[in-house]
């Protein structure tokens, strides 16, 4: 959350700006916390596709797993998210809830989970009116940017990397998908024949120990 402070602060959207900042995340409590630490006037959302998910593990404590009914009752369920109906939702698992036998705990504990999510987050729940402000309702489009440009250079078999190395990497990896490869290459040709000029010896690009990572914090 440091270095999303950083890079949006570098690009503009200072607490000082005025500008809009939205955070999407899955709902952690610790996300959550360094939220309202780095990002206090952002509008924070929890991702979509998280709440669905409870969804399903409660509508499976009420219906049979794979049937229409379960299929049913989670598309009754998610409509009402959609449309801002959180506390229906909420009032739909405490009238579950309400009968169920004391014997029955893991029944019990897995609604009241699914409860106490979306009670604690309502607030960040509100998805009608961030579609209607045309804002983002889940975090997919930034975990395909993830898998695109780290996981399929970094996350193949028998790789093995130290955070050094990956560093250094995942920056030419950064400079490739943007399509700045011929300007990076120009630079550094250019800088290194520079360097060698000014000092009169023959340089080198390759090194013998990594170099240390930079610094990730608000220094």
């Amino acid at each position: 959350m440091a270095i999303a402070r950083r890079e949006a602060d570098k690009r503009g959207f200072t607490q000082q700006s005025g500008r809009r900042i939205q955070v999407v995340t899955d709902g952690d409590n610790d996300l959550e916390r360094y939220v309202g630490e780095f990002f206090p006037d952002a509008a924070h959302t929890i991702d979509v596709y998280h709440v669905v998910e409870y969804f399903w593990d409660a509508g499976a404590c009420l219906y049979r797993e794979g049937s229409a009914e379960l299929t049913e009752w989670v598309e009754v369920q998610k409509a009402a998210l959609y449309a801002g109906s959180v506390a229906e939702i909420i009032a739909e698992l405490d009238h579950r809830l309400a009968p169920l036998d004391p014997q029955q705990t893991s029944v019990r504990e897995r609604l009241t989970t699914s409860r106490e999510y979306l009670a604690h987050r309502q607030t960040k729940m509100n998805y009608q009116r961030l579609r209607e402000e045309d804002l983002e309702l889940s975090s997919g489009a930034v975990e395909a940017v993830v898998r695109y440009v780290i996981a399929q250079r970094f996350d193949c078999g028998g790789m093995r990397w130290i955070k050094e190395r990956a560093e250094a990497l995942l920056q030419l990896r950064c400079i490739e998908v943007n399509n700045d490869w011929e300007a990076f290459i120009t630079f550094v040709h250019d800088t290194v024949r520079d360097q060698a000029q000014r000092e009169h010896t023959n340089l080198s690009l390759k090194c013998t120990t990594a170099a240390p990572l930079p610094t990730y914090g608000l220094t």
